[in-house]
């Protein structure tokens, strides 16, 4: 997940993904992943990761948004 994540972004940052900082200094990276790794689809984690907001959604979707937009809502 936190591959996916950092490509996200930085397709999103039109940057490449060593250009930004790293992932683990805004979160918990094996926790992330090992969360993520157990399909549990009842989960959703946002997060702010260089200049812009993340929300994983149920280990399906990574949603990537401006820093100041406002969260995506949770289903």
């Amino acid at each position: 997940m936190t591959v996916a994540v950092v490509e996200a972004v930085s397709s999103f940052e039109n940057c490449e993904p060593t250009s930004l900082p790293p992932l683990y200094r805004v979160v918990d990276t094996d926790a992330l992943d090992a969360l993520f790794a157990s399909g549990d689809l009842g989960c959703t984690v946002s997060f702010t990761f260089s200049d812009s907001h993340v929300t994983i959604e149920n280990s399906e979707r990574i949603v990537v948004e401006p820093e100041t937009a406002t969260p995506v809502p949770s289903n």
